[in-house]
């Protein structure tokens, strides 16, 4: 009984190494828009806005998308073409009678549309609705069983501040 034990309280500490809080932290950007972290693992795919000269969305290509690969030294990599086009790659629209907004979402989820806006002091941010309320996306997190082949998302948490008071606001998603 006691092995038992014992193998749950290390199963449990071993989970738990993994949480969400335990990643780690992304450090903030003048044109992060958000980032995705998992549970299969501490790398981190980053959502940055790519700026035209005049300080708008590139129109071309306004969303920079890559990983910050954390285990191995943090550096930045690009997602590969499979990634891009089926998991975590991003598409946008312009959004009628507004020059500096943009409609986008994440292409393995199209059902949550992002708005891509600037804020006061010109800093861009993704917004969208996080539990019946309009807010600026800080965030996301994962929870997939599985291969990173075939993963299954058991959950996905979203977190973010309220657009107008800023406090903060969490979803959690079951597919």
């Amino acid at each position: 009984m006691k092995q038992n034990r014992f193998l749950w309280l290390f199963v449990g500490l071993l989970l738990a190494s993994f949480s969400p809080t335990n990643y780690p932290k992304v450090p903030d950007s003048k044109v992060r828009l958000f980032y995705i972290q998992r549970s299969s693992n501490v790398n981190t795919i980053v959502y940055d806005a790519r700026l035209n000269a005049k300080g708008g969305f590139d129109e071309d290509n306004p969303i920079d998308v890559y990983w910050l690969r954390y285990q191995e030294d943090g550096r930045r990599k690009e997602l590969s073409w499979i990634q891009r086009v089926l998991a975590y790659g991003v598409d946008t629209e312009t959004i009628e009678g507004q020059t500096d907004a943009l409609q986008a979402w994440v292409v393995s989820y199209k059902k949550r549309k992002l708005r891509l806006g600037f804020d006061k002091n010109k800093k861009p941010y993704a917004s969208l609705l996080i539990n019946n309320q309009l807010a600026k996306l800080d965030h996301v997190y994962v929870q997939i069983e599985g291969s990173n082949l075939r993963p299954k998302v058991l959950y996905v948490e979203v977190f973010g501040r309220d657009f107008y008071s800023g406090e903060n606001v969490y979803e959690k998603i079951k597919p």
